[in-house]
């Protein structure tokens, strides 16, 4: 499994993130490529703590074995489904949020990797290493989702 909190993997995301162009489709979903990005952009600023998305209150996720098979060893479904607070309402141009998320998954990738970080509004309390898994997968699903 990936994580952006290894070097090899950020840099293969970042790859792809830059692969994408403005007139990127995507092959499932209701996002263009510029909303997917703010969505990318929001999710990772909610996995810094500086974004708030309120708990989606379901248990049966934040516990072991469905937390562990989502994270670990099961993909994430095309058209699953989102907090409202990560859809992209207004995305800012896409240059600007590719070059906003790509600093962001610097970020992260190179931030703390020991502990706990925020909680997940769907997987509750998340220690750094998870998160560093949870953002490298969703990333990637949604770079597969443009065919990056």
């Amino acid at each position: 499994m990936g994580t952006i909190l290894n070097e090899r993997d950020r840099a293969a995301l970042d790859r792809r993130v830059r692969s994408l162009s403005v007139s990127s489709t995507a092959q499932w979903g209701s996002m263009d490529v510029a909303g997917m990005l703010r969505h990318l952009r929001l999710a990772t600023l909610m996995a810094l703590g500086e974004y708030s998305v309120p708990s989606a209150n379901k248990r049966a996720f934040q516990v072991f074995p469905l937390k562990h098979l989502i994270l670990y060893v099961l993909p994430f479904p095309k058209g699953a489904p989102t907090a409202p607070e990560l859809k992209s309402e207004a995305a800012a141009s896409f240059e600007e949020e590719r070059a906003a998320l790509l600093e962001l998954l610097e970020r992260i990738g190179t931030g703390l990797r020991d502990g706990m970080g925020p909680d997940h509004p769907l997987f509750g309390p998340l220690s750094w290493r998870e998160w560093g898994v949870a953002t490298y997968k969703h990333t990637d699903h949604h770079l597969r989702q443009f065919g990056a």
